[in-house]
């Protein structure tokens, strides 16, 4: 997120590539560090942690890493892109929940 822009290459595939890779990225990062530090059976008592980490992973990365990319080369600020992280940052809470611990083993 923070790589000078005129380091990737120019790829378009579709229109809102973009904004579907931001959604991407940040439904990733969500969804593997609202589980930190909590199994998930002590959910209902790591809920403030739970909490946290979504805060500061799920929003506040999505919220500073696009305001940071002003001030790197070639990069520009897009509040398009921000409202998009944090929509994937909300997806990557909500698949926390649903995905089954069958599937990946977290405990």
């Amino acid at each position: 997120m923070l790589t000078p822009g005129n380091k990737f290459p120019d790829v378009n595939y579709f229109d809102l590539q973009d904004k579907f890779i931001h959604l991407i990225c940040f439904a990733g990062l969500s969804f593997l560090w609202c589980g930190v530090g909590i199994k998930r059976s002590e959910l209902p008592k790591g809920k403030n942690r739970l909490i946290l980490n979504f805060i500061l992973f799920g929003l506040a990365a999505g919220i500073g890493l696009e305001y940071a990319q002003q001030f790197i080369p070639f990069r520009t600020f897009d509040f398009m892109d921000m409202i998009v992280n944090e929509i994937g940052g909300i997806l990557g809470l909500l698949g926390y929940f649903k995905i089954p611990t069958t599937l990946i083993h977290l405990d």
